[in-house]
């Protein structure tokens, strides 16, 4: 069993419909209390969740700073790679969630396509990371920089089949009941 703490940063990433946003909802979400949605899809309506108006990481800042200010809470941000671009700094309430969220009890969770594309300061402090299927060597190569398994295997995955990375250590992991 996966042991997740409240205020852990997670990573969550894959291909477009390999389960990513399912295991969010049922596995994962259903341990929290309190959180808040970042949702650019309009896919989770059944959860306190906003939907921008843009692509700015200013409108993710607005929304991480009235978490920051509030304690307690998970944010979820969905296409994360949009709003956490890879060799930009990350907005001041984002990297203090993501450094320091532990202290307020503030967890974030980085749901992204494409994890090449992500800020590597939220992968690199991210507790847990759910990895789908990808097969880009992209982010297949950037994969293998930190897991013990070689990434290209992750191009095989069937949907909802996900890797589970944490400590150092891969888990497979078959898809969740729904």
């Amino acid at each position: 069993m996966i042991q997740v703490e409240s205020w852990n940063s997670i990573t969550v990433c894959g291909m477009k419909g390999t389960g990513k946003t399912t295991l969010i909802k049922k596995g994962l979400l259903p341990k929290y209390k309190e959180l808040f949605v970042f949702d650019p899809n309009g896919e989770y309506s059944e959860f306190p969740s906003y939907q921008p108006e843009s692509d700015s990481p200013m409108e993710l800042e607005r929304i991480a700073k009235v978490i920051w200010d509030r304690w307690n809470c998970l944010l979820v941000v969905s296409e994360a790679e949009l709003y956490l671009p890879v060799n930009q700094n990350l907005p001041p309430s984002i990297f203090k969630i993501v450094a320091r969220g532990r202290h307020r009890n503030i967890g974030l969770i980085a749901d992204t396509r494409r994890i090449a594309n992500l800020n590597k300061t939220v992968f690199g402090l991210s507790e847990h990371c759910f990895v789908f299927r990808h097969f880009s060597p992209t982010d297949t190569n950037y994969l293998n920089q930190f897991l013990t398994e070689d990434a290209r295997k992750l191009a095989n995955l069937q949907n909802y089949w996900y890797w589970h990375y944490t400590r150092g250590t891969v888990e497979v992991c078959s898809p969740l009941p729904v």
